[in-house]
């Protein structure tokens, strides 16, 4: 499958931007990726996999999102914007599993993007179901069924520290339906954000994350220490009144625009230490 030439997309740059961690690039260039249970190839803008499922590739990519006019009304509240959004052109905020999306944001609280990957290959690996496509094995991400199943000792292989606990937390909550993960679609922001919360391990930043990556909730704003940097240094904005600038400053598309800063940012050598 052809990305269409008019619509914004680059696999560096909606990889790399820290919303997702199954997709790994080879030497070829080509980013191999798995979600839903499917794998996928993608380069440039062409599309490959083996099961044709491009309907649910076409969601997942959110090919029917408007980039174009998304970015146009941002730039028109923050012209700051253009240079974010022109070093990031062709990000795409993916339709990711939300159970999946749970766990690997958990993993992701306080750690690096390479040893996040790790810990969730290493987790598919362990507890995930073998699967091949045209040759390639790969593991699909473990159900919450699974997960509640095992123990401390089990996941002792991840190496994942006090997240253990956080992750079995989950896992429980989620296999007795003490959260009902489908609920969460229809509830509104605020309401999805407390229930996420009622898991071990997911605060506000986490919950925020799982919002926006996997639910589609495009006004919710992820902060972290890099993104109050980016408002408080470029933008001048107090850590009390972030909520209330991102608001009115951006609005429905917060989301986007959150990804846009702090994708542009974090490559910039005067916020390098931010970390």
């Amino acid at each position: 499958m052809f990305i269409d030439k008019n619509c914004p997309f680059d696999p560096v740059h909606t990889f790399e931007c820290g919303q997702c961690f199954r997709w790994n690039c080879g030497p070829d260039g080509i980013y191999v990726g798995v979600a839903g249970g499917r794998l996928c190839r993608v380069s440039g803008r062409e599309i490959i996999c083996e099961d044709k499922d491009f309907d649910f590739w076409s969601n997942y990519f959110s090919f029917d999102t408007d980039y174009n006019k998304i970015c146009n009304t941002l730039i028109s509240k923050d012209e700051g914007l253009k240079k974010c959004i022109e070093f990031g052109n062709g990000i795409r905020i993916l339709k990711q599993d939300v159970w999946e999306t749970i766990i690997s944001f958990i993993i992701s609280a306080n750690n690096n993007i390479p040893r996040i990957k790790r810990i969730i290959e290493s987790l598919c690996l362990n507890f995930g179901e073998r699967l091949t496509s045209n040759n390639i094995v790969y593991y699909s991400f473990p159900s919450p069924q699974r997960m509640a199943a095992l123990s401390k000792d089990d996941l002792a292989v991840l190496r994942v520290g006090y997240r253990d606990e956080y992750i079995l937390d989950a896992a429980t909550k989620v296999a007795k339906k003490e959260i009902d993960i489908a609920a969460l679609h229809t509830m509104s922001d605020k309401d999805a954000k407390a229930e996420l919360m009622k898991i071990k391990g997911v605060g506000g930043k986490v919950a925020d994350c799982i919002l926006l990556f996997a639910l589609g909730r495009f006004s919710v704003f992820p902060t972290d220490v890099w993104i109050k940097r980016i408002l408080t240094e470029v933008y001048g904005v107090s850590d009390k009144d972030i909520p209330t600038f991102v608001s009115q400053k951006y609005g429905d598309y917060a989301g986007f625009a959150q990804q846009y800063l702090y994708y542009y940012y974090r490559s910039q050598p005067d916020l390098k230490n931010g970390e």
